[in-house]
């Protein structure tokens, strides 16, 4: 059995095996006949090649991905349409996944992740400068090469920075990407920038050193959910071995915020170096300085302002803020008029952190400054006038600090306000003189508006200067049905379904002559109807133009076609075709054929039989059977021989000698005209001669006697005749 040929895209790429599925198109490693090359051919599904908006964003993915030309980017070389679908040729990356490498290995170690997540945040942060963000940065999308390159591929979904929105291909709060790895702005429809990337490759980072990723859940919307609200499971509980440092890395990437991550994936790749060489990093640094807003001295002495940075659970918490002022050094001022000398400029080197220890860098103690004292007896007077007023007014602090003592210093314990209405807790909170910040995030445990949270915990004590955060339970809001007519339906399905508007979408499928199949026509209830989180929501879906089946026709007349396929929605256009077997007026077939399942309002072709034409018989008698035959069958006329016996050497043999259908008749195309032609028998045997031998004669010769001259001699001759002897007589005289 031979094999069938392989496929040959654009008369160039031969594909040979598919490596890859995706959520729109399959990806072969193919041949590139023309520079003789490996290269990897993704191909659009055929029932999305249909769809424009699914065709525009795959051309996007070709046009983003060829303007990056990066080590870590996989390279895009050509874009194309092939048949009803299309395709996108790419550098063919021999290797794996990263999304592979962790299913055969469960987890890798903090540096083997750092390794790779350097050359990803290389790619990403070259993306990001040319105006690109990613928006689906996952295992499936980092190809692991077996020479151990890093690759950043599938930029399907990417969108340039300086655009609000994809035009003619999704709107404003349309959730792109996939839920396990994007970002909480992201799962609330908001638009990405290159931090949202960064947010993502801190997912990728988490899943690799502790086996999975920090949220699951049953669907889209619940992962989504939790990438919003929940905290992830300390990572050191998945692996108790993992590095602090490289838990802060992540715990800084993972920020709900995007102004807590860092704010270029360039810094994010320099923290993970320093990582790898043993060096402090800046997210660590922040961490244990209590989450402030900190000065983390670089290599080189450079000091980088930061942030602050939410801890990760499981790490050492910032500092609580208990009311009491910071002390804050004040640098020493030599009396007026001393002589400086210039400051020397001192760098303070970075060393690892130790537990408990503050990275923040200590100044250098002062040199002793030597000056000669000044003999300005202006300046002592102006010294001692500041002291006695200095004097007045430290009499008139302490003369309040003894009189409200018993208030400043009346030690207050923060009281437990869970489980009440945020209006009575922010009142309780107030006559405390604490300052109340209330957060609404929805808790189905407690009731509408009942606080659920509170930071920092009850019995905390404080004296004042306290700033209290409460989390309340918003309850149901309503939210208008947005606009998301003209949209495919999953689009808006993704919209409704995720926060804020959480509705339970059902679906319903109708004819529509103007829209293509499965884009949304009208919502049920309508489009700016309020609606809660929860509530049931219809989507009216095109189906496009509905199809009809073309039922078999043939043998039916004209009128009777073009009623019945009519009222079916269908366009007709009537051929005229020659037909032997069906009569003229009559259909012979359509085209499409019959039981073809149609679109209305497409066109059928509509064959209707003329009949047939009468051609004229030609004279073939007396012609060689190969004449013959060319004659007969240049008229579109069928021939058939009969051969006739006529003796040997009769001139007749090898000629038409009668034809059936005499010569002028007018007779239907195709008809079959008989003719005999005659066939010399075979020659006779020859036979011996019987004559006997010819014998000698001897002739003799009489002398007649002497007559005498008056007698007659009579002679008699014989002449051949084909009747009869012709008989001559002739008289001699004497």
């Amino acid at each position: 059995m031979t094999d069938q040929p392989r496929p040959v895209f654009n008369d160039r790429y031969e594909l040979q095996q598919r490596i890859g599925r995706g959520g729109m198109a399959d990806v072969y490693v193919a041949r590139d006949r023309l520079l003789d090359r490996p290269v990897a051919i993704k191909v659009l599904f055929p029932e999305f090649a249909t769809d424009p908006n699914f065709v525009e964003r795959f051309r996007r993915e070709a046009q983003s991905a060829a303007n990056l030309n990066h080590p870590n980017v996989v390279s895009v070389y050509d874009w194309g349409r092939q048949g009803n679908t299309y395709f996108m040729a790419m550098e063919y990356v021999p290797g794996r996944t990263l999304a592979d490498i962790l299913r055969a290995n469960g987890r890798l170690s903090a540096h083997q992740a750092a390794e790779i997540a350097i050359e990803v945040a290389s790619a990403l942060g070259f993306a990001h400068r040319s105006g690109v963000v990613h928006r689906d940065v996952k295992p499936a999308n980092i190809l692991i090469a077996d020479d151990g390159r890093v690759k950043v591929a599938d930029f399907g979904i990417a969108r340039a920075l300086n655009s609000a929105t994809e035009q003619d291909l999704t709107q404003a709060g349309a959730v792109m990407g996939t839920a396990t790895y994007f970002s909480p702005e992201q799962a609330q429809g908001a638009q990405p920038d290159p931090r949202s990337d960064l947010y993502s490759l801190g997912i990728v980072l988490y899943e690799m050193v502790g086996g999975r990723p920090p949220f699951s859940g049953e669907n889209p919307v619940a992962i989504a959910y939790k990438q919003v609200h929940d905290a992830p499971e300390p990572l050191n509980r998945l692996a108790p071995d993992v590095p602090r440092p490289f838990e802060a890395i992540v715990a800084k990437l993972l920020a709900k915020q995007p102004g807590g991550r860092y704010p270029t994936a360039g810094e994010l790749r320099d923290d993970l170096r320093r990582f790898r060489e043993g060096l402090p990093v800046q997210a660590l640094a922040l961490l244990l300085g209590g989450g402030a807003a900190a000065a983390t001295t670089l290599p080189g002495g450079t000091a980088n302002p930061t942030t602050a940075l939410p801890g990760m659970p499981g790490m050492p918490p910032p500092a609580a803020t208990t009311g009491v002022p910071r002390t804050t050094a004040m640098p020493s001022t030599p009396p007026a008029g001393a002589t400086t000398p210039m400051a020397r400029t001192t760098s303070v080197s970075s060393r690892p952190p130790s537990s408990g220890r503050s990275l923040n860098p200590v100044a250098p103690r002062s040199q002793p400054q030597y000056y000669e004292p000044p003999r300005r007896t202006g300046l002592y007077v102006l010294a001692g006038f500041l002291a006695i007023a200095a004097l007045v007014a430290g009499s008139v602090l302490l003369f309040n600090f003894l009189t409200n003592e018993d208030k400043i210093l009346e030690a207050v314990k923060l009281p437990d306000v869970r489980g009440q209405l945020i209006d009575v807790a922010t009142k309780q909170m107030k006559d405390l003189g604490v300052e109340v910040q209330p957060i609404p995030e929805a808790n189905s445990t407690v009731g509408e508006n009942v606080v659920w949270d509170q930071s920092p915990i009850p019995d905390t004590v404080f004296t004042q200067g306290l700033i209290v955060t409460l989390k309340y339970n918003p309850g149901v809001v309503a939210n208008p049905v947005p606009d998301i007519t003209g949209r495919l339906f999953d689009e808006g399905n993704a919209l409704l379904s995720a926060p804020p508007y959480s509705l339970l979408v059902t679906r319903e499928d109708v004819e529509d002559a103007e829209r293509a199949a499965n884009v949304v026509i009208s919502t049920d209830p309508p489009i700016g109807t309020q609606m809660k989180p929860g509530d049931t929501i219809k989507l009216i879906v095109s189906k496009g133009k509905g199809q009809e089946t073309i039922p078999p026709l043939e043998g039916n007349t004209v009128a009777d076609v073009e009623q019945f396929m009519t009222a079916k929605g269908f366009k007709l256009e009537f051929i005229e075709e020659e037909s032997e077997t069906i009569a003229e007026g009559l259909v012979i077939r359509t085209d499409p054929p019959a039981n073809t399942a149609l679109d209305k309002g497409s066109t059928v072709k509509v064959f209707v039989s003329i009949g047939t034409t009468q051609v004229e018989v030609p004279d073939v008698v007396g012609l060689a059977e190969n004449d013959a035959r060319e004659a007969i069958q240049n008229a579109e006329l069928k021939i058939q021989v009969r051969y006739i016996t006529v003796p040997f050497g009769d001139p007749n043999a090898g000629l038409v000698t009668i034809q059936t259908v005499a010569a002028g008749t007018k007779v239907a195309k195709a008809s079959v005209v008989t003719v005999q032609v005659g066939k010399a028998a075979d020659a006779p045997p020859t036979v011996p001669s019987t004559a006997p031998p010819t014998v000698p004669t001897t002739q003799a010769t009489t002398v007649p006697p002497t007559v005498p001259t008056t007698q007659a001699t009579t002679t008699t001759t014989t002449q051949p005749s084909t009747t009869q002897p012709t008989t001559t007589t002739t008289t001699v005289a004497p």
